[in-house]
């Protein structure tokens, strides 16, 4: 049996609510968890449907608040992390899903692929999707180049969904990642990708299972929506860099076997709320900075602080700017958070506007080919 944890922060509470009756139904829960950053609207939803859940499903839901428990900033990692250490400590269960409380698409099926990928002996499963073109830009600018480019050898940079909240573990997995300083001090939202690298580096066999039905949540604005996400990510990726992953790990990926029109038509962020971002704010420090890259990349950025023309940035110039970030990057530096998010903004706004117009279908080879290129240089 298993264990399914909602992680949670200001969610829809018809949504999140929904997702708990959903989990709770499926006949190999044997119990929800759902853990809170704080007593909002969506904790007070689930907390006033716990009784009936429990009547009608006969399935236990239990509300908790996240605990203190990493280094960095409050945020998702404390929360799943939360998560298993009740899982370790007050479950009986072979297994535990994570999944993120917001998805309007969730759907009993979810659980039972990745409960079927478990049994065929994987100790990790990963859902991936289908995403639109302009969306999972952390996914593909920032944590898969970083795989590639630092474990070009290893099924790291191969896992199309590393970001994912949605994911299953053993319970050996999550005892290994209990008992990890690393994992544990990751208390923001680098948490995902602490976690992949972690599981592979401990040599535990992945599988990702298609959700074809895609995952779709609510959207962003302007970039500035992620921001933090962006910067967090990528520090996780850079402070794990030095970590030894054997190559040889197990890994599955189902086909991707359909896309949906409305994943292929959708937008997922604003691209005139997001062009600004490039023109104002820039103290001296972080133009200064600019010197540390290709010219290219300085005189461009700089220029947009007048007009924006975000078309310069393609795979070949991120690369070696990325390359640059990874050794010169200051996790506490402000001047250089900001600069990291300007760049990876440039660079998502000239894929958008040389690539993805091109349709989905191109947009996806290119992607790929981008990683592809990475993990050979």
């Amino acid at each position: 049996m298993s264990l399914v944890v909602f992680p949670f922060k200001e969610e829809d509470p018809v949504v999140a609510t929904g997702n708990v009756w959903i989990a709770a139904r499926h006949e190999l829960v044997d119990e929800v968890l759902c853990v809170g950053s704080g007593r909002d609207e969506a904790y007070r939803a689930i907390e006033a449907a716990i009784g009936e859940v429990r009547a009608e499903t006969d399935t236990p839901v239990r509300l908790i608040l996240q605990e203190r428990l990493g280094l960095l900033r409050p945020g998702k990692g404390d929360a799943m992390n939360t998560g298993l250490a009740w899982f370790l400590t007050n479950s009986d269960a072979d297994r535990v899903h994570f999944y993120d409380a917001d998805i309007v698409t969730f759907g009993s099926d979810w659980i039972t692929q990745a409960e079927a990928a478990a049994d065929r002996g994987f100790s990790v499963v990963r859902h991936y999707f289908p995403r639109a073109s302009t969306d999972a830009m952390i996914t593909w600018m920032i944590t898969r180049p970083g795989l590639a480019m630092c474990w070009p050898t290893t099924v790291l940079p191969d896992i199309g969904q590393p970001l994912g909240g949605e994911v299953l573990f053993t319970r050996e997995v999550a005892e290994s990642l209990h008992v990890d300083p690393n994992v544990q001090a990751q208390s923001d939202w680098g948490i995902d990708t602490r976690y992949t690298i972690a599981t592979t580096a401990a040599g535990f066999g992945t599988a990702e299972t298609y959700v074809s039905q895609g995952k779709i949540h609510k959207l962003y604005g302007s970039l500035t929506d992620i921001k933090d996400m962006a910067v967090e990510c990528f520090a996780a990726l850079q402070a794990a860099r030095k970590i030894d992953v054997p190559a040889g790990t197990r890994h599955e990926m189902e086909p991707a076997y359909s896309v949906s029109e409305d994943v292929k038509r959708k937008t997922a962020y604003s691209v005139g709320d997001t062009i600004g971002l490039l023109r104002d704010g820039w103290t001296d420090r972080q133009l200064d900075l600019l010197d540390l890259f290709e010219p290219e990349v300085g005189r461009s950025m700089r220029a947009s602080r007048d007009y924006p023309r975000p078309g310069f940035f393609d795979a070949d110039l991120w690369g070696s700017t990325y390359r640059v970030m990874l050794e010169s990057f200051d996790a506490t530096d402000r001047d250089w958070r900001e600069l990291l998010f300007r760049l990876w903004v440039a660079r998502v706004l000239s894929y958008t506007v040389n690539e993805a117009v091109r349709g989905y279908d191109a947009s996806m080879e290119y992607l790929q080919s981008t990683i592809d290129g990475y993990r050979s240089e």
